[in-house]
């Protein structure tokens, strides 16, 4: 069995895997005996869509996500006020425009509220109030288009071979992010098995716009192996996506402008102070480098605009060992020192 870099953490130990190259089929039946491992399932996207918080802070939107935002939208509210309205039909010409008119139509047949969407497009309500939503559409990669490459690379592997994707991927399919994407980031290298089906790396650049790269797992914070989440197995290639936790504290060093969107975006996702914890434990060794600190704190203080460690408040009768000591230019009463009278030097 191929261990991932955690070393000593075997995910199922009730498995026995042979290392011998076996048949596809032999591979799949001994290697993967029809249950998940020990792993988390990775986790989807928010059952609850809200199109209020899509369409505001972000620089993209996925235009899948927003269709959805928008269906939810309806079925919880039956009669929407007039600036709900106003944000479903801005939306619904956005999303029209951008993917056409007979995608559209599609979607509005197939939609449990495309009768109430079509009769809002039908009312007179002015002007348009959300301008901004057509050009920042994009068709971010989701969990289903991922698993079919996944697919078409696994059917070539016929040893049993673990890999973990980090970069932008695993917050791209949970629906955390939409910024677009070119690479699918192994931790650590793309093994040798998958960058051997050159056929297949060029049919992946050309029917989905992916190309294969790796990053070094020091950019992640410790024991991320310990919260990687099971995408799924695909032949002889079991899948893993890292942590978004982990993913938003490796992204806090970087002064890219791309990272520091996704960090803005991630940011209203997630919860503050697991990522705050997740920083000060397992990504201490990134503050404790003199190098990435000033980075680490002053993309955190943009943020969420306050400083990544408070000041500890000075308790009543407590004195610090500096309060003794005279603040320049002071007397111990606060006041600024008279100064002395110089004489007038004497003509000579």
């Amino acid at each position: 069995m191929v261990q991932s870099p955690g070393g000593d953490r075997t995910p199922e130990p009730a498995v026995t895997v042979s290392f011998c190259r076996l048949s596809r089929s032999a591979a799949i039946l001994e290697s993967f005996p029809g249950r998940e491992p020990d792993d988390p399932p990775m986790s989807q996207t928010p059952a609850t869509l809200d199109p209020w918080r899509l369409v505001w802070g972000q620089p993209y939107i996925d235009s899948r996500t927003l269709a959805a935002a928008i269906e939810q939208d309806l079925l919880r509210e039956p009669r929407p006020d007039f600036r709900t309205r106003l944000l479903v039909r801005d939306a619904a010409v956005a999303l029209r425009g951008y993917w056409g008119a007979p995608r559209f139509a599609q979607w509005l047949a197939a939609s449990p509220v495309g009768p109430r969407v079509r009769a809002i497009l039908e009312e007179d309500l002015g002007e348009t109030g959300f301008p901004a939503i057509r050009r920042r559409l994009v068709d971010s990669i989701d969990s289903i288009r991922l698993r079919r490459i996944f697919d078409l690379l696994g059917r070539g592997i016929h040893d049993r071979i673990e890999v973990h994707i980090a970069g932008s991927i695993p917050t791209l399919i949970k629906g955390l992010t939409a910024r677009p994407t070119g690479d699918i980031d192994f931790v650590d290298e793309v093994p040798a098995e998958i960058r051997r089906q050159q056929a297949v790396l060029r049919q992946i650049k050309t029917d989905f716009g992916l190309k294969l790269g790796h990053v070094q797992s020091h950019y992640l914070p410790e024991h991320w192996q310990d919260r990687r989440q099971w995408l799924g197995d695909f032949g002889g290639l079991r899948v893993y996506v890292v942590d978004e936790y982990d993913i938003f504290v490796s992204k806090l060093s970087s002064k890219q402008e791309k990272h520091q969107s996704d960090l803005g975006v991630l940011a209203l996702k997630l919860d503050k102070e697991t990522a705050r914890r997740r920083l000060l434990t397992d990504g201490g060794a990134f503050l404790d480098d003199p190098k990435l600190r000033p980075q680490i704190e002053e993309n955190w203080r943009f943020i969420f605009q306050e400083p990544l460690l408070a000041k500890p408040e000075r308790q009543q009768g407590h004195q610090d060992p500096g309060d003794n000591q005279d603040t320049p230019g002071t007397t111990r009463n606060g006041n600024r020192p008279k100064r002395p009278r110089q004489k007038r030097r004497e003509q000579e």
